[in-house]
């Protein structure tokens, strides 16, 4: 608006929208994500020198800017860590603080996609047209200044972002000089079948294979003529929906074939459907599946599972070693794996190392369907697997590509980069390694994240998966309950957990079910659960056993369960423990569904599925019991079958059954 008079049209002008103000209650957290959100609006400079731009795929009405706090958006950091900085009144917020956030009706109803604030109890709503309150403004005024409503509360920025990242990778890593050649290597990890796209906990739609191709191409294409690529996965590539299950992988590797992936590493998940389904989605892989570290118990090397290859891009030599979780045995189905081992990776990357080297690789990558947990950065405050494998190792590895934990990891050790992109599509991993004269540059890495409103599908991938979803369409449209509000998947204990524990026992007719939360693969969003989305989030087809136990031997299994960090839920009893106390010594108490305590003497059914009644998680439940018996129930149908015998509206049961005592 120009200087001089200003008319109503004017203003009408300036907010065309018959939006109403509303206020809503909102935590820290969901005051960071609505940021992180509305940041996508700018891309990722390609370099520090690059000009800043705009996505076109995302219009300008969905930048938002909000008043009252002060942040820093640092645009060379990946999509969802990108407020680097955020206080109110001088201190930084806390994912737990609370807040009163006025905003339009369309943004409090998660319009544009802001699907974070839907569910926040509204706290004014007046119906005040916005417009009206605007016009009326100005008539109180009658001489506006921008003095008077401008307070500079937020900057973008590029690297460091405002805030100490003592330990940190630098946000914008230096560009390669003018002309340099580099190899490019662009990674995913833990695909589990994801061929569709799904929203993520903020009802943004991520993921689905033809959108990851287009982010693949994107990758490709914006380095041409000066890169090489290399498309590479760490592991779990098929399951966990039904278009993929149900055609144990065919598609997901009919899709990787067409994309030209050159290697993946072995993820525990492969051996989900047995060695013989492994070994068939092997010989249809035009690309090699490799576990380095899995051994025959006799120590043998397993023949039909490959260790390492090398590969020519351009005039450079590639050696690829691809390696599994040690934690395989318990991940999987223990009879999938039985006669296998899982052995300690180091040694074995050292070796095969040295040998690529001898061979003529030029660089030496590792893929390994292992993983970190890190901060929300990515790079800092990292453990977990991959970081004690690069610690470990003493032969020379140029980068690491992670999978496992389903996270974001994007950070060094002892100089080697380490990258995993998250889960299911929803991020790629991208870093280049200089060639030639400038090969003693340090390789630039990066996580991209991936939202499908910004991506066109490449339309040969998107034909595999309509086909694919076609196929299974009767059966997953199938309609089984409709569920008020959606049932997220957060924390240990969450009452997703317990209703599907209190399934499990409902339908076996057990006085207790033990529920491990590693099989609880997604949310149970609102809306139509169709046997579709229940699927995903059960889709291992597990096999309900009755365990008999005496309540010494159910005791036994508690401190089992309590010797790591919880990770199950449990149906029938309320379990107390301490967490001070040695492993092995934790449990406090145990209270059943009828109030009593448990007894050592009685005899208990104990509901497990097939995963925990033959190994899995180490708790060696099925051999601490009585007696073991499968029963002819899958978990899924269990749920199905218990979600229908509900009345409505579903409800989950919302007590905390597993705690530590105060």
């Amino acid at each position: 608006m120009g200087p001089g008079p200003i008319t109503i049209a004017q203003v009408a002008q300036l907010y065309p929208y018959d939006n109403t103000l509303r206020a809503v209650r909102i935590t820290g957290k969901q005051l960071r994500d609505y940021l992180e959100f509305s940041s996508r609006y700018y891309r990722t400079p390609a370099s520090p020198n690059a000009a800043l731009e705009t996505d076109p795929q995302i219009p300008g009405y969905n930048f938002d800017i909000v008043s009252g706090i002060d942040y820093v958006i640092d645009v060379s950091r990946p999509l969802g860590s990108r407020i680097t900085r955020l206080d109110y009144k001088g201190t930084p917020v806390r994912d737990t603080d609370s807040f009163t956030m006025a905003l339009n009706n369309y943004r409090q109803t998660g319009g544009g996609g802001y699907a974070m604030l839907r569910g926040a109890p509204v706290v004014y709503d007046k119906q005040q047209e916005i417009r009206q309150l605007l016009i009326d403004e100005v008539k109180q005024r009658g001489v506006v200044r921008q003095s008077d409503y401008f307070t500079p509360n937020w900057r973008l920025v590029r690297g460091g972002g405002g805030v100490s990242t003592t330990g940190a990778l630098p946000a914008a890593q230096p560009e390669f000089p003018a002309g340099t050649r580099f190899l490019r290597i662009i990674a995913t990890n833990d695909f589990h079948g994801a061929l569709e796209p799904r929203p993520d906990a903020n009802g943004v739609r991520r993921g689905g294979a033809a959108y990851v191709a287009a982010a693949i191409d994107r990758a490709r294409n914006e380095c041409a003529p000066r890169c090489e690529t290399l498309l590479l996965d760490a592991g779990d590539l098929f399951q966990g929906t039904p278009a993929s299950n149900l055609s144990y992988g065919r598609p997901v590797v009919e899709y990787y074939n067409k994309m030209g992936y050159a290697a993946a590493a072995l993820g525990n998940h492969e051996f989900d459907w047995g060695t013989d389904s492994l070994r068939a989605r092997m010989r249809q892989a035009k690309f090699g599946i490799f576990g380095a570290n899995v051994r025959y118990t006799d120590g043998r090397d397993v023949k039909w599972i490959p260790n390492d290859t090398i590969v020519r891009r351009g005039a450079a030599r590639i050696g690829i070693i691809g390696v599994s979780t040690v934690s395989t045995p318990t991940t999987t189905r223990a009879a999938n794996v039985i006669g296998l081992r899982f052995d300690d990776p180091a040694p074995i990357v050292d070796s095969i190392g040295t040998a690529l080297r001898k061979r003529g690789a030029n660089f030496v990558i590792v893929i390994a369907h292992a993983g970190a947990s890190c901060g929300r950065d990515g790079a800092t405050e990292c453990g977990g697997e991959i970081i004690d494998l690069a610690r470990k190792i003493t032969t020379r590895v140029d980068a690491i590509v992670s999978g496992h934990t389903h996270t974001l990891v994007n950070t060094e050790v002892k100089g080697i980069p380490i990258v995993q992109a998250r889960s299911s599509g929803r991020a790629i991993d991208v870093l280049d390694i200089p060639l030639g004269s400038n090969a003693d540059l340090a390789v630039r890495h990066q996580v991209r994240e991936l939202a499908t409103d910004t991506l066109k599908p490449v339309p040969a991938i998107d034909s595999i998966v309509r086909r694919a979803v076609a196929q299974v369409a009767p059966l997953v449209d199938r309609h089984v309950a409709t569920i008020p509000t959606t049932f997220p998947r957060q924390g240990s204990q969450y009452p997703l957990g317990n209703l599907i524990a209190d399934a499990q026992r409902w339908a076996a007719k057990g006085d207790v079910a033990i529920m491990n939360n590693g099989g609880i693969r997604t949310e149970l969003r609102a809306g139509e659960a169709t046997y579709g989305s229940l699927f995903e989030l059960q889709p291992f087809g597990n096999t309900l056993y009755s365990l008999t136990m005496t309540g010494a031997q159910l005791r036994g299994l508690v401190e089992a369960m309590l010797a790591k960090s919880v990770n199950d839920h449990v149906s029938g009893m309320t379990i107390r423990f301490d967490p001070s106390k040695p492993a092995g010594s934790r449990l406090v108490s145990v209270t059943m569904a009828d109030g009593t305590p448990l007894s050592d003497t009685r005899t208990y059914n104990v509901i497990v599925n097939d995963f925990i009644a033959t190994g899995g998680e180490g708790y060696n439940a099925g051999g601490r019991a009585t007696a073991s018996k499968p029963l002819n129930i899958v978990d899924l149908d269990a749920l199905i079958d218990y979600l229908k015998s509900l009345p409505s509206p579903i409800t989950a049961p919302t007590e905390v059954r597993i705690a530590p005592i105060s």
